[in-house]
């Protein structure tokens, strides 16, 4: 499991866990590690299909970002071909979404905390 460092937020990337170790705490220790080390909001991506990952992150306080703002976290963030945008989804922790809109208002997404 890694993290990148993109602009004000932080991605998890690449976050696997063998399958002989799964549902053993690994993962959650890593992202919890990862997440203790970050001083900025993090982001994941995943593919909306891989509904065990999405599962994995909402256990640990991420939610899903709407469907509008994950089109647009997408291009910000990520270099995702066009053709791709519909497949995954993004999910968020409760310091991103507490981040101001542009438009001055809080909460870039769903309001949620961690």
């Amino acid at each position: 499991m890694g993290i990148q460092n993109k602009k004000e937020v932080d991605l998890i990337r690449h976050a696997y866990v063998r399958t002989v170790r799964r549902n053993k705490g690994v993962g959650g220790a890593l992202l919890e590690y990862l997440i203790e080390n970050s001083n900025k909001p993090i982001l994941v991506g995943t593919w909306k299909a891989a509904t065990w990952a999405v599962r994995f992150y909402e256990k640990h306080g991420f939610v899903l970002v709407s469907e509008d703002q994950k089109d647009v976290l997408l291009r910000k963030y990520w270099n995702v071909p066009e053709r791709q945008i519909e497949t995954p989804v993004v999910l968020a922790d409760g310091s991103f979404l507490k981040m101001p809109c542009p438009s001055g208002s809080t909460g870039p997404g769903p309001r949620a905390g961690r």
